[in-house]
């Protein structure tokens, strides 16, 4: 506690005596704006108090960057699956205002060095193979991080994809950043969980990069609302933009061979329904919420894709973290077996697995989606096709999650006549009751555009550009 109060009595001296300037707020860590924070949560009118110093800070920022001729914008990304499309970045660039990079953070959350430089690798290659500028943060041959100074740039600008910073080390943390840089926060899908106790959704809306952010850049108006409710801040940074990854289902794909082509072509079948199967990670029951059926379903799934080999094509999309979580629950003993049940998924002529990458076409060109995992249930709708969600006890949604679940299909994720009900009814036979249902939740919660006019990518770029407009 004592080294707290010394931390903030250092903030507030700087502020109080004029310490703090364009060229010493460098010395001041986003440590100090965290335990400020804590201790005005204590406080009477403290939210008031925080958000002016907070204020106070990033106006500093503020006036020093208006005066740069270029400012460096980093996207704080550490899955390839949790990239949010080209478009914002490709804008940035091609402004004479934005040089910006991608920051590829290593995961810390339990598992071995050889599986975090192996996920790091394959995320390493996602991002090069789009011709974007990627700062390597990990050396994989040591698995030692990256000083700043070795790599010889620092973002003044972040654009974080992850609310997660404890998967971060070092000063790749949050707190350990200088108070020199501006963040912002892009959420890395939409925001639908709950838990029994009804609190996860502060883990949503109410953590260090909610309160602490520049600018929180939020998928729709609900998401604004929730902020305003559960965020410590409220919705003081909060600015509805639309989701980035969600612009490209407003635009024309480029015709280009691709996943299901391959496999249309595998089975011989150019109108076999296209279905993804999108199982999630939580599977541990210390987990704080618990969606995911997979130790119920895993071989009941692959045994459905294989008995319509000639009616359906099947791509597996897996969260990222699932081959991990599924080893630590015992349903697999080590990679090897992990390795070996994807193998059987592969060696059927009518599916694929997709570990990692960008998702807009896979969906786009679906027919249906089975699923237990989260944001897909909002994401989905982009592409107004029918959606099975598989259900469990310890399912629990938030408001936003409840009206969603309403208009989708569910079953239980352990029955199997129901699950191939769903293939066969709405899938094979086209019976979509639900689908004007859908569309009228879709067009009065989520289609930013045509409330808008304008995509994410642009609203955020031109939030950006507003605010930091040279002086």
């Amino acid at each position: 506690m004592e080294w707290k109060e010394q931390m903030v009595n250092q903030l507030l001296d700087a502020v109080d005596l004029g310490y703090m300037n364009e060229e010493t707020i460098g010395k001041f860590s986003y440590c100090h704006l965290a335990v400020l924070m804590e201790m005005t949560m204590q406080m009477e009118n403290g939210k008031e108090f925080y958000l002016k110093i907070k204020s106070y800070l990033e106006n500093i920022n503020l006036h020093r960057l208006r005066k740069q001729d270029k400012i460096t914008v980093g996207f704080i990304a550490n899955y390839s699956s949790t990239w949010i499309g080209d478009g914002l970045y490709q804008l940035l660039e091609k402004s004479e205002r934005f040089e910006p990079y991608v920051f590829l953070i290593s995961n810390h959350n339990g598992q071995s060095e050889e599986l975090i430089k192996e996920e790091y690798r394959q995320n390493l290659k996602f991002f090069r193979e789009r011709n974007l500028w990627v700062v390597q943060t990990l050396d994989l041959n040591t698995g030692k991080q990256y000083t700043w100074e070795e790599m010889g740039i620092k973002p003044e600008v972040c654009i974080w994809l992850t609310p997660w910073i404890d998967l971060f080390r070092e000063h790749f943390y949050l707190l350990n950043y200088s108070l020199d840089t501006l963040h912002t926060y892009i959420p890395y899908g939409f925001m639908i969980a709950e838990n029994e106790n009804e609190n996860f959704v502060y883990h949503q809306y109410n953590q260090y990069i909610h309160n602490m952010a520049w600018m929180n850049f939020e998928e729709s108006q609900v998401a604004v609302d929730m902020a305003k409710k559960y965020a410590f801040v409220g919705d003081s940074n909060a600015v509805y933009t639309g989701y980035p990854k969600m612009d490209a289902f407003y635009e024309k794909l480029d015709e280009e061979e691709y996943i299901w082509n391959k496999l249309l072509q595998e089975v011989g079948n150019p109108k076999a329904k296209k279905i993804i199967w999108a199982p999630h990670h939580t599977l541990d029951e210390q987990e704080p919420v618990h969606f995911s059926t997979f130790a119920a379903n895993y071989m009941l799934m692959l045994e459905l894709a294989e008995k319509y080999q000639n009616e359906t094509v099947w791509v597996v999309k897996p969260h990222p973290q699932l081959k991990y979580k599924a080893i630590k629950a015992g349903i697999f003993s080590d990679v090897n077996e992990w390795n070996t049940y994807e193998q059987r998924w592969r060696n059927l002529k009518n599916a694929e697995i997709m570990d990692e990458g960008m998702y807009d076409r896979l969906f786009k060109d679906s027919d249906a989606m089975i699923l237990d995992s989260v944001s897909f249930l909002a994401e989905y709708l982009y592409v107004h096709k029918p959606l099975l969600l598989l259900r469990r006890t310890g399912q629990f949604f938030n408001d936003f999650g409840k009206e969603l679940v309403k208009i989708h299909y569910s079953a239980d994720g352990a029955d199997g006549c129901a699950i191939e009900e769903f293939v066969i009814n709405v899938v094979l036979k086209e019976n979509d009751e639900k689908r004007e249902e859908r569309e009228r939740f879709f067009e009065n919660n989520l289609d930013y555009k045509k409330m808008g006019g304008r995509n994410a990518a642009e609203n955020i770029y031109a939030q950006l550009a507003m605010e930091l407009k040279s002086d």
